[in-house]
């Protein structure tokens, strides 16, 4: 019996029955492999210093080959500020001459505020009773197509536009138009002031300040002389009107019409700035808006150091010795 009890506890302490032979199974529990998550981290962590490292070490090999080439990079750099400075003292030099205009407004003594009840019966012979408002037609007009043509038509403008070029005579009017719209005349609205400016570049400060005066004579001319058209138009029309009218009551009305277009036809007559007049005339600049050399040879010098850097760069990747 005492072997028997031995021989049981001796099978328990090594893993097989139990007191009172029933057999015990062992399960074996797996653990996570952490040794190997860490190592990925760790390998991980290893890969990423060298990254930063190699583009340190760029930065480096980048500075120190400009450095061993700096002959080349002086070189080109020099020569980058000799084109600038060329192309600077070459360039044609660019004046501008402005005008700021303003839009004239009608008195009250152009419009009949007894006529509002016959509004209807002048447009039918399109009659405008005026106003106060604004006029759509004259900006129309100073920023028409029509305007240029009629400028640079005149025989003291047209050479100057076409003078030194090659096909100067092959050069028609409908190119230097747009030539001169494109280029040459600028007019840009305030609205919130309710000024109009007028610019003129040309490469002739004096040429500039007399062009931007005279784009704006011809202006009020233009709409000076269509003023006088419609006026003298429905003055013929009114007065033909009246004469085979029977109602007195509509000839006392068409007299009125009559005595408005005549006021109109003699205002437009009697003044120069009909539809805008100059409140800031244009002057002879002293000081051209283009090339500025100072930034010009500054941009040179900056190109000619990046090329000479990126040839350096090239010079050295495609060595044999590399």
């Amino acid at each position: 019996m005492r072997e028997f009890a031995r021989r049981d506890r001796t099978d328990s302490s090594r893993g097989g029955r139990p007191p009172g032979g029933v057999a015990i199974a062992r399960v074996r529990v797996s653990r996570p492999q952490t040794d190997d998550v860490s190592r990925c981290r760790v390998n991980d962590a290893s890969q990423q210093v060298p990254t930063s490292r190699e583009d340190e070490i760029r930065l480096i090999d980048l500075w120190w080959i400009v450095w061993e080439r700096k002959v080349l990079v002086a070189v080109t750099i020099i020569i980058g500020a000799l084109v600038a400075l060329f192309l600077a003292l070459t360039a044609t030099p660019l004046y501008r001459s402005t005008a700021v205009l303003t839009e004239v407004q009608e008195s009250p003594f152009d419009v009949s505020s007894g006529l509002s009840g016959v509004g209807g019966l002048a447009s039918l012979g399109g009659l405008g009773l005026g106003g106060n408002g604004p006029h759509p037609e004259r900006q129309a007009v100073l920023k028409s197509r029509h305007l240029v043509e009629e400028f640079v038509k005149r025989p003291d403008v047209f050479p100057l536009l076409v003078s030194g070029e090659k096909d100067a005579k092959k050069r028609s009017l409908w190119m230097t138009v747009e030539m001169f719209r494109r280029n040459v005349l600028d007019i840009v609205d305030d609205k919130l002031k309710g000024t109009t400016t007028v610019t003129m570049d040309w490469k002739n400060a004096a040429v500039a300040a007399r062009w931007a005066a005279e784009i704006v004579t011809l202006s009020n001319q233009l709409l000076r002389d269509s003023a006088i058209d419609d006026a003298t138009r429905n003055v013929a029309f009114l007065k033909d009107l009246a004469e085979h009218t029977n109602s007195v009551e509509l000839q006392k009305v068409m007299y009125r019409l009559i005595e408005q277009e005549t006021r109109k036809l003699m205002l437009a007559k009697g003044r120069m700035e009909y539809a805008f007049a100059v409140a800031d005339p244009p002057v002879t600049a002293e000081v051209r808006i283009s090339p500025r050399r100072t930034l010009t040879v500054l941009s040179g010098i900056a190109v000619g150091g990046f090329l000479g850097c990126y040839i350096a760069w090239l010079r050295t990747r495609f060595a044999p010795h590399h």
